[in-house]
């Protein structure tokens, strides 16, 4: 990723997502090549992201971990271990706070909102 693309997404973002049983917000960092970040209903994010081939867009593969105990807004609970999935995601590098994305994931799908809070 040239340095112009890595400075256009790097930042915070605070997302807002809505799924089959519920809504929740997170806060993520993106700063070369690496994501992470946490939601209000104690999930933890982590992964990487790289440039597509068009430049307009980020891939990224994130882990999404939830605690025993907590339930996701798509229904799938972390009853006996916590919960560990790998989401794909394909998001612009610059975001319009208005647009919803739809992210599929292997417990149901999610509709996000990003807004970018400050470049770093």
């Amino acid at each position: 990723m040239d340095d112009n693309r890595k400075s256009a997404i790097d930042g915070f973002y605070a997302a807002y997502f809505a799924g089959a049983t519920g809504n929740s917000i997170a806060i993520f960092v993106f700063k070369d090549g690496i994501v992470t970040g946490a939601d209000a209903g104690g999930g933890r994010y982590d992964g990487a992201y790289t440039a597509a081939g068009d430049g307009l867009y980020i891939d990224a593969k994130i882990n999404f971990s939830l605690p025993i105990g907590n339930q996701s807004i798509t229904g799938a609970a972390a009853t006996v271990e916590p919960l560990a999935i790998e989401v794909p995601l394909r998001l612009p590098i610059e975001f319009n706070r208005n647009d919803v994305h739809r992210i599929e994931t292997p417990i149901g799908p999610i509709n996000a909102k990003f807004d970018k809070i400050r470049g770093i």
